[in-house]
């Protein structure tokens, strides 16, 4: 599959990293509020250099890159490589992250140490559209505007116009991404000498899967905001006083008086069970690297049975680069970090749905899809109980509509009547099944 077909068949996740090998290559959003790459203007001979660097076309996969990388290390089945494996937090900066605060003082050490000149992380930008506001990777130049980009963001974004600035601007940089973008970022080190050299550490989030903007559009009307621009917009506001997994969505709006109201809804009266996968794209039912098993580290939410009372939030970490490990270390030393070792198995049980998911649902996806697919290290198969193999085709089903029934929401109006008028049975079917999967758990 390269990546012609990848596009064609709806498995692109917007990257950016093939602007990077032609800058004919356009992308845009769709009419589903996801990034997808445009190759009219390309030519056959840099579609083929694309396709070596798009991570869902036939290329290397991720322990084939990992493995030339972090050769020397220890290697787990589902979390990869790794050299260190970490519970902790930063003092300074937990408060500001949605976690441990962990990727804002890697990023501020990063240029106290004068290693990167440059980070890249997902910031807010007024923009031109209805609600005045959108997400998306930026670069930054110092320690001051980090905290900018220390939470997390539930919001299509793309690497495009940020791999022009690195192409145009030499220094070192730090690249803050999902899992899939860190393997089409090592794709591209490997094809281009000039971004080997500039981009010096790639800093993971652990993903459960990417959202559309129509899921932000969702989170308004859900938090009940008028129509109109909105100032300022947090997908994960914590609550310290509570559970680490409780949060909320906040936004702020001014009125035609720049009067200020501030919006709220917590994820627990959102109404939506995050496996299923609503506003998804179609590529996050097809990636099977949880761990950003290509990035120099990955940082993920400390939802263990330990920390998940603490709501002020505790990250974990996966760390692969001897700098960040001795960075982390020494931050522990110096009372800046508070650090405890953590077992892998405590890693991997922290990511189990998500594993589920993107191992044993995905080797059923694989069976079940009967077009072509991107190749994946996981095997096709159907030797699953029957209540898991209708939860997974459930969620395809949902996946889908939630996409088609924001679209007609947004066409007929404000509210969410009619989106919850078409997902309503689809929710109800879903709850059922996990009440019945629940129920045959229980007398096992």
């Amino acid at each position: 599959m390269d990546i012609k077909e990848v596009i064609e068949r709806g498995y692109c996740i917007g990257c950016g990293v093939c602007r990077a090998v032609d800058q004919n290559i356009g992308v845009n959003l769709n009419s589903f509020g996801e990034y997808i790459a445009d190759l009219k203007n390309s030519s056959f001979d840099k579609i083929a250099e694309a396709s070596n660097v798009c991570p869902f076309a036939d290329n290397q996969n991720e322990t084939e890159i990992s493995d030339e990388i972090f050769s020397e290390q220890s290697q787990h089945e589902a979390i990869g490589r790794y050299l260190g494996l970490f519970a902790g937090y930063s003092i300074d900066d937990r408060s500001v992250g949605s976690s441990g605060g962990i990727i804002t003082y890697i990023i501020n050490e990063l240029f106290e140490t004068r290693k990167i000149d440059y980070a890249i992380l997902v910031r807010s930008h007024v923009a031109d559209n209805i609600r005045n506001i959108d997400f998306s990777f930026d670069v930054i130049s110092s320690k001051l505007d980090v905290r900018s980009g220390s939470t997390s963001f539930y919001y299509p974004v793309t690497y495009s116009k940020v791999l022009e600035f690195i192409a145009r601007n030499p220094g070192r940089y730090a690249m803050t991404g999902i899992p899939c973008f860190h393997k089409a970022i090592r794709l591209l080190k490997k094809q281009n000498p000039l971004y080997r050299d500039r981009i010096k550490y790639q800093l993971g989030l652990v993903c459960g899967q990417l959202k559309s903007a129509l899921y932000f559009e969702y989170l308004l009307r859900r938090a009940e905001v008028p129509t109109g621009k909105v100032e300022s917009a947090c997908f994960r506001r914590k609550d310290s006083n509570g559970r680490a997994d409780e949060y909320f969505f906040e936004t702020v709006v001014r009125d035609t008086n720049e009067k200020k109201h501030i919006y709220r809804v917590s994820n627990r009266k959102i109404g939506l069970n995050w496996g299923m996968g609503l506003f998804k794209p179609k590529a996050c039912d097809y990636c099977d690297d949880v761990f950003a098993e290509t990035a120099d580290i990955a940082v993920m939410d400390g939802w263990l049975p330990q920390f998940i009372n603490d709501g002020r939030g505790t990250s974990l970490m996966v760390i692969r680069d001897k700098y960040l490990y001795d960075m982390m270390i020494d931050g522990n030393n110096k009372g800046r970090l508070y650090l405890q070792s953590i077992a892998v198995e405590e890693i991997v049980k922290s990511q189990q749905g998500g594993l589920n998911h993107r191992r044993k649902g995905l080797a059923y996806r694989l069976y079940m899809t009967k077009e072509p697919t991107p190749s994946k290290r996981i095997k096709p198969s159907s030797d699953f109980p029957l209540l898991f193999k209708v939860e997974q085709i459930l969620r395809v089903i949902l996946r889908n509509a939630s996409r088609r029934a924001m679209v007609s929401q947004s066409k007929l109006g404000s509210g969410l009547f009619i989106f919850n008028l078409i997902m309503l049975p689809l929710f109800v079917t879903y709850r059922f099944l996990h009440q019945i999967r629940r129920l045959v758990k229980s007398t096992l």
